[in-house]
């Protein structure tokens, strides 16, 4: 298998862009693909448009036309119905790679995550469909639809500026899970755009698996510490249980309250994952190494 020409859905987003960004800078053909009310707008890039509704016969018809080989999708997670018209699309699109919404903090392929987060219940959903297409037959000649998915961790710079990790960099506060020693797995957003490209140059290795990777293995004192010696301020310490924490907010999540739901996601985060040593852990495969810590924080202290 061959993969030239690479579409991405959701280029503007918190991870679509430096995911374009690094497929920009790769050997690929790229394409964005946008609906047809849609205010982004691409320079330098190639735009297909689609309507809004992602009709399926449509948008596969602009896949077969552009000669798409992977379609990687970085809208929201939750976005289910989206994604499986879009993966509709591209299998009758012949596309011959799908990367859906995956990209997640927490283990969509764990089962007390999913009790826990019915937003990673929707991501395990999306790549179950995934599976269901693996050994259907397409028309002659194109071979069978493959994907990837891809679990990251927190976003780590990202979520250092935003309360993801559970420091308030700004106002000098670290809150503290579990007393802080829990190893954790996160990756900076330039990393997981690395992560695509080296995904895309080995289809062989990286078809129909379900893969993990971070660019950051660390606990919370570790970044404490690290952010204390880089800002030469002392943080205030507020010390959490997890389990108490998520005893409080899960309720108002599970009533639709977002911000609820993005502290689950924060707490779940970093108490439950530690990909280091799991089955799927993809860093050596993909030839990926770890980033160092300080100098993360410096760029994202200089950055805020």
């Amino acid at each position: 298998m061959t993969i030239k020409n690479v579409a991405l859905v959701g280029g503007t987003g918190t991870l679509g862009a430096p995911v374009l960004k690094a497929l920009k800078a790769s050997e690929f053909n790229i394409f964005v693909l946008n609906r047809q009310t849609s205010k982004s707008v691409y320079p330098k890039t190639t735009v297909i448009t689609v309507p809004d509704d992602l009709d399926v016969d449509a948008v596969a018809q602009a896949l077969r036309e552009n000669h798409i080989d992977a379609l990687i999708i970085t809208i929201a997670g939750s976005h289910v119905e989206s994604q499986k018209k879009l993966i509709d699309a591209a299998f009758k699109g012949g596309v011959k790679r799908v990367m859906p919404a995956e990209f997640g903090s927490c283990d969509s392929a764990d089962q007390k995550t999913n009790e826990i987060l019915p937003l990673m219940k929707g991501k395990k959903v999306v790549r179950d469909y995934l599976v269901s297409l693996e050994d259907k037959e397409r028309e002659i000649g194109e071979g069978k639809l493959t994907w990837t998915s891809l679990i990251t961790g927190h976003f780590f710079d990202y979520g250092l500026t935003c309360g993801l990790l559970k420091f308030d960099v700004k106002g000098r506060k670290a809150y503290i899970l579990d007393g802080g020693n829990i190893k954790f797995s996160g990756s900076n957003l330039d990393f997981i755009g690395k992560a695509v490209i080296k995904i895309l140059e080995k289809p062989q290795e990286s078809a129909n698996k379900l893969l993990y990777i971070h660019s950051n293995y660390v606990t919370q004192l570790e970044v404490l510490a690290a952010l204390e010696k880089i800002t030469g301020d002392k943080f205030e310490r507020i010390d959490q249980q997890s389990q108490a924490e998520l005893d409080v907010v899960r309720p108002k999540m599970l009533n639709g309250d977002r911000e609820a739901m993005e502290e689950v996601v924060a707490v779940w985060g970093v108490v439950a994952s530690d990909w280091k040593d799991k089955e799927g852990f993809a860093n050596s495969t993909l030839g990926l190494s770890e980033e160092d810590l300080e100098q993360t924080i410096k760029k994202v202290l200089a950055e805020l």
